[in-house]
């Protein structure tokens, strides 16, 4: 079952398009859901630049494996192409200095964890649905999805306060010159590191060096049109255009 969803994910992907979810066998496990992720990569040779990382309600990770990272240029500017780009989150993501290991017997800490990190930046994630109810689809169906991701754009380095806990983020963005959110954004758990840290926690296989972690939206899910001038300012400040280049 893996393989075969992952081929109609990798399909729904490469062409744009968003599958039937009540025509499509779920996963009958988290870990039946994070092999179809990892065949869905494979299928089309994509590397993993980094993860997308949250806390269930029941305090246990979930993540999803990232591809088509871009870095922003000097100047704050980037674009972002895929067939479909639904939505777009701003967020807090860390790039990795070293290898990050599974924690064996000895959990990580705060501490522990942020030594290895390398820096701290802005970013903005695109979602791009393979599933017809997005988010709203059945759980193990949306992690097998890689939980809607489309890619991400690598924003500018923050200063290490910006992870400090209870925070809330001056942001304001705009879509092709109208104000679509403004006011202080806030991440999700009140804290960018807390998802990180249950990630760390649950790992049972080594994180290279240089992928990046994020770990939540600070604005939620913004929709976006199929081309998009997008500009982000407040607590940290960057320009991306983005297309869904889907034809039709």
């Amino acid at each position: 079952m893996p393989a075969t969803l992952a081929h109609q994910l990798s399909d729904a992907d490469n062409q744009g398009i968003r599958l039937t979810s009540a025509s499509l066998a779920e996963p009958a496990t988290p870990a039946e859901a994070f092999a179809v992720q990892r065949e869905t990569l494979a299928l089309n040779n994509w590397l993993t630049g980094g993860y997308k990382v949250a806390i269930r309600p029941d305090g246990s990770s979930v993540s999803a494996p990232m591809a088509h990272i871009t870095h922003a240029s000097e100047s704050g500017t980037a674009g972002f192409e895929r067939p479909a780009v639904d939505a777009l989150e701003v967020e807090i993501c860390f790039v990795l200095g070293k290898d990050l290991a599974a924690p064996g017997g000895t959990p990580y800490t705060r501490e522990t964890l942020l030594d290895h990190v390398a820096a701290i930046y802005s970013g903005v994630e695109f979602l791009g649905h393979r599933l017809d109810n997005g988010g709203s689809s059945r759980a193990l169906l949306f992690l097998a999805d890689r939980l809607g991701n489309a890619g991400y754009v690598l924003g500018e380095e923050l200063p290490a306060k910006v992870i400090e806990p209870g925070q809330a983020y001056p942001l304001t963005i705009t879509i092709n010159g109208d104000t679509v959110f403004t006011g202080p954004g806030k991440h999700p758990n009140d804290d960018p590191l807390a998802g990180f840290l249950v990630f760390a926690n649950a790992l049972t296989e080594t994180v290279a060096k240089g992928r990046i972690i994020t770990t939540g939206s600070l604005c939620g899910a913004i929709p976006t049109p199929a081309r998009a001038a997008i500009a982000i300012s407040g607590f940290t400040t960057l320009t991306v255009t983005a297309a869904s280049t889907k034809e039709g």
